[in-house]
């Protein structure tokens, strides 16, 4: 019997009709065609880290690339020895090929990769490690779109303060925070940066207040990492900048943009080790550096400036799409810094 946990928040995409046994690229042979997948949200659907996740399943299991048939179930945040159980009791359930964690579970996953082999255990995002053979670690890395934006900020604000409302200070949110200010200062070579952590992945209540301080502080444009602040940017008349996903529709008179993270490369390398793994007799082959897919390889972008596109002055949007071209290119590095960004 099942916590209600695992069931009261189950949904399901499935893909095509199922198969005993699957012909795929290079002549390998599957025993199997349906990939069933459990996703442990970090906060939930209302999250736009676990949202996009869910997207990119959807979208790929709906190109169906591998030749698969990809369903997927996602169930409630937990953490700590709630966590442990969950994960135990989908791993023993015997339906999941692979469990997604979208944070950082590894402490638990170290305790059951070994009591299940031949479950693909997956971990999405900072605070993770590899526990064994069929754990895999991936990131989701955004700090190049955050580089574009730390220009549209500089290039957008009156002030030269832009503001930046982050969660903690771990390390796939201080590269975003980094690459915005080192975007903003190759825009405006005096701009500054205020930064605030909330101590929270998730609390709009917590990233409002840091924004209103943000603003008395100067920023007139604020890059909301920890919750949707935009009652507070419509109410002190600035600009807001969304993370992970098109925030637009939410407040589309002051979000100008924002990153996009754009799991779907991610996903179909998880189904590529998964075929690898179990296709000709191959086995598990867990990463110890995590993957992650940059603005070339299609795994971020920067959201569409809709309505307020007529705001943003011609040369800084031809400014911006020279730098994406360039970092696509591979003419421009926005240089990976981890360290805990200082606040001007």
């Amino acid at each position: 019997m099942y916590p209600a946990n695992l069931l009261n928040k189950t949904k399901a995409a499935v893909f095509g009709a199922a198969a005993s046994v699957t012909m795929l690229a290079g002549g390998m042979v599957m025993a199997q065609s349906d990939v069933n997948i459990a996703l442990m949200y970090s906060v939930g659907p209302e999250s736009g880290w676990d949202k996009v996740v869910e997207e990119a399943l959807d979208r790929v299991g709906a190109d169906n690339k591998h030749g698969l048939n990809v369903s997927y179930d996602s169930k409630d945040a937990v953490y700590g020895e709630e966590a442990e159980t969950v994960m135990n009791l989908l791993a023993k359930s015997g339906k999941y090929d692979i469990i997604i964690s979208a944070t950082a579970h590894s402490d638990q996953i170290k305790n059951l990769q070994g009591k299940y082999p031949d479950t693909m255990f997956v971990s999405l995002g900072s605070g993770n490690y590899n526990t064994g053979p069929n754990h895999y670690l991936l990131y989701g890395r955004v700090h190049e779109a955050a580089y574009l934006l730390g220009m549209l900020g500089a290039g957008m604000s009156e002030t030269g303060v832009l503001g930046a409302v982050g969660s903690f200070p771990a390390d796939d949110i201080n590269d975003q925070l980094n690459a915005y200010k080192a975007g903003a200062q190759a825009v405006n070579p005096d701009a500054k940066v205020k930064i605030s952590f909330i101590e929270s992945w998730y609390d709009p209540q917590l990233a409002i207040e840091a924004t209103y301080a943000q603003n008395a502080a100067g920023a007139d444009v604020v890059y909301q990492l920890a919750g949707e602040v935009y009652e507070a940017c419509r109410d002190r008349g600035i600009l807001c900048f969304g993370l992970f996903q098109d925030t637009n529709s939410m407040a589309p008179d002051v979000v100008l943009s924002g990153t996009e993270l754009i799991w779907d490369p991610a996903v179909e390398w998880v189904l590529d080790e998964w075929v690898k793994a179990k296709s000709d007799g191959g086995s598990f082959n867990g990463n110890t550096e995590p993957v992650w897919f940059g603005l070339a390889d299609g795994g971020s972008d920067i959201s569409p400036y809709h309505d307020l596109a007529d705001k943003v002055p011609a040369d800084l949007k031809d400014q911006i799409e020279q730098a994406k071209a360039d970092i696509i290119a591979g003419t421009l590095e926005v240089p990976l810094v981890l360290d805990v960004p200082a606040s001007d």
